[in-house]
């Protein structure tokens, strides 16, 4: 019973972190695509409310402008 209960507030609480990141996606962060040479694709990089770049929803840890500016982007 105490393994199902756990499992249960455990559950609840992941739910309800994951869904925080939803509701910050219009409050016009930072955002812009660059060509990275060697991919097909533009990059979608965004700044943190940290100040870090993120690319594809990922922290790299790097913070955002220095990021940027060295990969070119505009």
């Amino acid at each position: 019973m105490k393994k199902l209960i756990l499992s249960a507030v455990l559950l609840a609480g992941l739910s309800f972190v994951a869904c925080s990141k939803d509701d910050d996606k219009g409050s016009g962060s930072n955002c812009v695509s660059c060509d990275v040479e060697g991919t097909t694709q533009d990059v979608r990089i965004c700044e943190n409310s940290d100040g870090n770049a993120t690319v594809g929803g990922m922290d790299t840890g790097f913070d955002y402008d220095e990021y940027v500016d060295g990969l070119g982007c505009n």
